[in-house]
């Protein structure tokens, strides 16, 4: 159905700028993230190498610069899974450094902490909890079973368990935070499509409206534009329509417009449109048509409507709408057209109503 088409594309653009904004603050969090770590690291490494601490000081001025090659990779390819990949591999060497070292007086694991927020900001939100899960995995091999070859500082027992009980402590409450803003956020998404939709919807006839057609009708254009296909407008308006809300009551005409809302929809294609343009009045657009096919279609939906059974208060009423036929086969633009149909709208209701003109 057009209008059902109409509603789907409407939720598909606006998950579709979600998506393109999300993407680009992930992008923006990945540089400024390894922009900040390389200078952290760096910074570490000139102080660590100025105490002596030679074997802190080469890690952290290698994984700065590996850091820093992860921005270069990054704004070379633009591939975010590299960059993700890279920075969460650096970040992982580094905390296990720490952890392993003590760092300096022992308090390198505590940069955990920090680092599990990092992860969680910068990464896409599952990668992030699975690379703060992956922490916690470190800080149990390495405080429970450590590898033979690894010599890890002289930790306490206290600190030990301590420190694994509030870093796992960490974990959980983040990822119950991250479930809870992941419902909300899809609960804020549906409520945002509900307010997009009901925009661009007229709530009499539940068909689009202006707002939505003219957004189409200038995509169409462009289209047009580009590919020289013709598409063809339907300016509708009903007849007479005056007549219904004198003698039988705005009610009746609101049922009047709702029938002829329904025939016209079910009797296109599912990719044209029909929207009500305001008042009695309607627009179809009608994708890839030529003129021939626009007359054929405009008569088909002028016949549908001729023939709906229509009875206000037990009277019945003949139904009859007037098309004005425009086929963009010249470039334009949309508001040039939409005139042209008017045109051809009036024309069509000089000549006697009830009949469609190209």
């Amino acid at each position: 159905m057009p209008a059902q088409a109409a509603t789907m594309q409407s939720g598909d653009t606006l998950r579709q700028r979600y998506e393109t904004i999300e993407l680009r603050r992930q992008a923006l969090l990945l540089y400024l993230g390894n922009a900040v770590a390389s200078i952290f690291l760096f910074g570490f490494g000139v102080a660590n190498l100025v105490a002596e601490r030679h074997l802190l000081a080469w890690f952290t001025l290698v994984h700065g610069g590996i850091t820093l090659a992860n921005i270069v990779l990054f704004r070379v390819t633009g591939n975010r899974n590299w960059a993700s990949y890279g920075f969460t591999y650096g970040l992982l060497a580094l905390f296990g450094f720490l952890v392993a070292t003590g760092g300096v007086d022992h308090t390198g694991p505590l940069w955990g902490y920090p680092m599990a927020v990092v992860a969680l900001s910068i990464l896409r939100a599952r990668f992030g909890l699975a690379v703060i899960a992956a922490m916690l995995g470190v800080i149990l091999v390495l405080f429970l079973a450590p590898p033979a070859f690894i010599e890890i500082a002289a930790y306490s027992a206290a600190f030990k368990l301590r420190y694994t009980a509030t870093f796992l402590a960490l974990v959980l409450f983040t990822g119950l935070h991250e479930f809870a803003r992941a419902k909300s956020q899809g609960a804020l998404e549906q409520v945002s499509e509900q307010i997009d939709r009901l925009s661009q919807t007229d709530v009499l006839t539940d068909l689009p409206n202006r707002r939505y057609m003219l957004d189409r009708l200038e995509e169409e254009n462009s289209r047009y534009l580009r590919h020289q296909h013709p598409y063809a407008i339907l300016y509708g308006d009903v007849d007479d329509f005056k007549q219904i809300n004198d003698r039988y009551g705005h009610a009746a005409g609101d049922e009047a417009l709702r029938a002829i809302a329904h025939a016209m929809r079910t009797r296109l294609r599912q990719h044209d449109i029909v929207c009500r343009w305001g008042g009695e009045e309607f627009l179809v657009l009608l994708p890839e048509t030529g003129a021939e096919l626009a007359l054929e279609v405009a008569e088909k939906l002028r016949a549908a409507i001729a023939a709906i059974e229509f009875q206000p208060g037990g009277i019945a009423h003949r139904l009859s709408i007037s098309f004005g036929v425009q086929v963009a086969s010249v470039p334009d633009t949309v508001d040039n057209f939409i005139h042209q149909a008017d045109q051809k709208l009036y024309r069509a209701k000089q000549a006697g109503k009830n009949r469609a003109l190209d």
